[in-house]
């Protein structure tokens, strides 16, 4: 029985191994947490898909493996006799490479960056090298808006979201050591207080690293909030396998900057020009 990299999102070609829970000889249950996963876009816990003995990790943590490879083998038991390979014995006290997780030392091998920063960086040199990007700007009155308590980002979403006649919307999310996109299911038909409430949990449980993979992959397009942090107006690259990315600028005194860039193989400028236009009509229909 063996291990293997499972496919978390529609896009994933690779991650890190980032953590062993149990060793060679010990006994696993199906369902049990066996090994963690980092991502571009997840950090989150494997289950173990047998019931048996782990008899071999074949990718120690902090390795990187590509969807539908061998991880590690399982055993099986026939009484009290293990039937698999035999691993030598771990001396008490000792760690094995194999258990560890990742360390900063890990990063130094990556040039100084983390496994997620490293996979961040290949994507966009990616979409750079193989998307013709393009971009267009308006500045916006958000003055006629009362959100009453809810996220400015739930109205970005939305309005992107009927403007594309698409239900799934991602929203760009900082976490320690890079950046995630969890994706709103319904963006389309969901309510402002339901998109509301859906970011707030999602960011949360992104910077608590409990994504699932049910949470990530498959956006139509993306919303980038790079006025959270007094931005005034940003030109983010589009993921590759996305057509656009919206990025709401900092909100000063009822007005922003609204960026969307775009994938000239979907968008001419006028095309372009006229989506930014719906967005923005959108967005004055929410109330």
């Amino acid at each position: 029985m063996q291990v293997e990299f499972p496919r978390l999102a529609d896009t994933l070609v690779e991650g890190t191994v980032s953590a062993w829970y149990k060793q060679p000889g010990d006994r696993v249950k199906r369902g049990e947490p066996l090994f963690a996963v980092e991502t571009d876009k997840i950090n989150t816990d494997v289950e173990s898909p047998f019931d048996g003995v782990l008899a071999e990790i074949v990718v120690p943590a902090g390795e990187v493996a590509e969807v539908g490879q061998v991880l590690a083998r399982f055993a099986s038991e026939i009484g009290s006799a293990t039937i698999g390979a035999q691993q030598p014995a771990t001396p008490a006290g000792e760690h094995t490479a194999m258990s560890r997780p990742v360390t900063p030392a890990d990063a130094a091998s990556n040039g100084g960056l983390s496994p997620m920063r490293k996979r961040i960086a290949e994507r966009m040199s990616e979409a750079r090298a193989t998307i013709a990007q393009g971009s267009c700007a308006r500045r916006i009155s958000l003055a006629g808006i009362n959100r009453r308590g809810r996220s400015w980002n739930a109205y970005f979403v939305k309005a992107f979201a009927q403007a594309l006649a698409a239900d799934r919307i991602g929203i760009a999310v900082a976490i320690s050591g890079g950046l995630v996109v969890p994706v709103i299911t319904n963006a389309r038909s969901a309510s402002l207080d339901d998109i509301s409430a859906s970011i707030g949990d999602l960011a949360m449980r992104a910077r608590d690293g409990a994504l699932t993979a049910a949470d990530v992959g498959g956006a139509a397009a993306t919303v980038t909030n790079v006025g959270a942090s007094g931005t005034l107006l940003a030109f983010p690259l589009i993921a590759p396998g996305e057509p656009a990315i919206l990025a709401p600028g900092a909100i000063v005194e009822g007005t922003c900057w609204l960026a969307l860039c775009y994938d000239r193989a979907r968008y001419d400028e006028y095309e372009a020009d006229r989506l930014l236009s719906q967005v923005v009509e959108r967005l004055g229909a929410l109330d």
